[in-house]
């Protein structure tokens, strides 16, 4: 009996050394693929019977033969792999925790480590696969990219262009010249934009008042039919800044600016709110150092940029850098439980758990490395390696096999 269960213990070393050669040519056969992460084969024992009439030994220890192997499990490495740098604007890398979530042509998900992305006909952000990248679009008033809805698939199609933004407030950093007589003036300036993004010159005007330390001011518009006071369309805009003794702003009565271009322009009049805070008065002279304003002129998407935290940043050509859109990294609880579904691509199962999906850079993901790919984690020399110690236990189980039948073969020449 023991010469024959030698053949099935024997045949199951077969067997299972077989099997781990598969899995060492699998990953042989993915050195090039993109994010492919490495598998290595584990054995186990198969159940003991006792040997002969006895289970145990005279001193109580237990009397077994082993029945073989068998394939314990195929455990997945999801150590990173090292990354390249390709020039493509949308191939990304994960460096550390997380995988792409996406959205399959049947609408299911699935996960991955392959951030080799471009965009569809339809400006829709793909792997080559046709699989969708989910993520955040920039939306809602006033538009932004919000992490904490539920992510969608990303489309760009709506970034192409955006639209002018008519400016609400602008400042200046200045100061004003204590020496200066009563009725002298000084200017700065400021481009700020209508409704239609058109582009005009703001210039305010400060007059030294009799008071001390207190200046009248003015305002002109080029192109406007009138600058004015809140409500006063015909009352020129008008305010008074007043210093303290050590130069800081004390006081002001400046209002809100009413901007009304001619109807000829096409372009909605305006309120404007001018921000004194940064004024002084000192002895180093008159001068501008700076000057701001919150409104933009129509721009094209002209490049994009994906920054650690997976956004993807719009170059536009007015000078607008945006992030229209967010990429979504998942996270589970067993990484080892994700089914390979091909494609580059792993499915959520009932041991690895639910995906939970966030922005990249937070709760453990790691962060998102843009134009470059992770490249697969397979190691030649530990695979050759394996390869040989799986070719030999193939080979030393094969003569088990040659060996028993050497033995069988005595005992039926026996009856000769």
């Amino acid at each position: 009996m023991s010469i024959y269960s030698s053949f099935y213990s024997a045949l199951s070393g077969l067997n299972a050394n077989g099997n781990a050669m598969s899995v060492i040519g699998n990953n042989l056969a993915n050195l090039n693929t993109i994010g492919y992460k490495g598998s290595s084969a584990t054995f186990q024992d198969l159940f003991s019977s006792a040997m002969g009439g006895s289970a145990v030994q005279g001193n109580g220890n237990p009397n077994q033969i082993g029945m073989g192997t068998a394939l314990g499990g195929i455990s997945q490495n999801f150590a990173s792999g090292s990354t390249q740098s390709t020039g493509n604007v949308t191939d990304m890398a994960i460096q550390g925790n997380g995988f792409f979530a996406l959205q399959t042509q049947a609408g299911t998900r699935a996960y991955s480590r392959a951030g080799n992305f471009t965009l569809d006909v339809n400006s829709n952000l793909v792997n080559p696969a046709g699989f969708k990248v989910l993520g955040w679009s920039r939306a809602g008033a006033p538009p932004k990219v919000d992490t904490s809805v539920t992510p969608g698939p990303i489309n760009l199609s709506a970034y192409q262009t955006i639209a002018a933004t008519p400016t609400q407030n602008f400042g200046f950093t200045a100061n004003l010249d204590p020496g200066a007589i009563t009725g002298a003036t000084f200017n700065s300036n400021v481009q700020i934009y209508d409704s239609l993004g058109n582009s005009h010159s703001l210039q305010v005007t400060y007059t030294k008042a009799a008071a001390a330390n207190a200046w009248n001011l003015s305002a002109s518009v080029a192109g406007a039919s009138s600058v004015s006071n809140p409500g006063l369309p015909l009352t020129p805009w008008a305010g008074t800044l007043t210093f303290a003794s050590n130069g800081s702003l004390a006081s002001n009565t400046v209002v809100g600016m009413d901007v009304v271009w001619p109807p000829a322009s096409g372009a909605a009049a305006q309120s404007l709110t001018y921000n004194p805070a940064n004024m002084t008065q000192s002895a180093n002279g008159f001068q501008t150092s700076a000057s701001t304003q919150d409104g933009m002129g129509a721009g094209t998407l002209d490049g994009l940029t994906v920054s650690q935290k997976g956004e993807l940043v719009g170059h536009f050509t007015n000078g607008q850098n945006i992030p229209v859109a967010q990429v979504a990294l998942a996270m589970f609880t067993n990484v080892n439980g994700l089914q390979k579904a091909g494609n580059n691509s792993w499915t959520e199962s009932l041991a690895s758990g639910a995906a939970n999906i966030s922005a990249a850079n937070q709760g453990g993901r790691g962060y998102i490395q843009g134009n470059s790919l992770e490249l697969s984690n397979v190691d030649t020399a530990t695979e050759l390696t394996q390869m040989i110690v799986s070719q030999q236990g193939y080979q030393a189980n094969s003569r088990v096999i040659t060996t028993s039948n050497t033995l069988l073969q005595e005992v039926l020449n026996l009856v000769r």
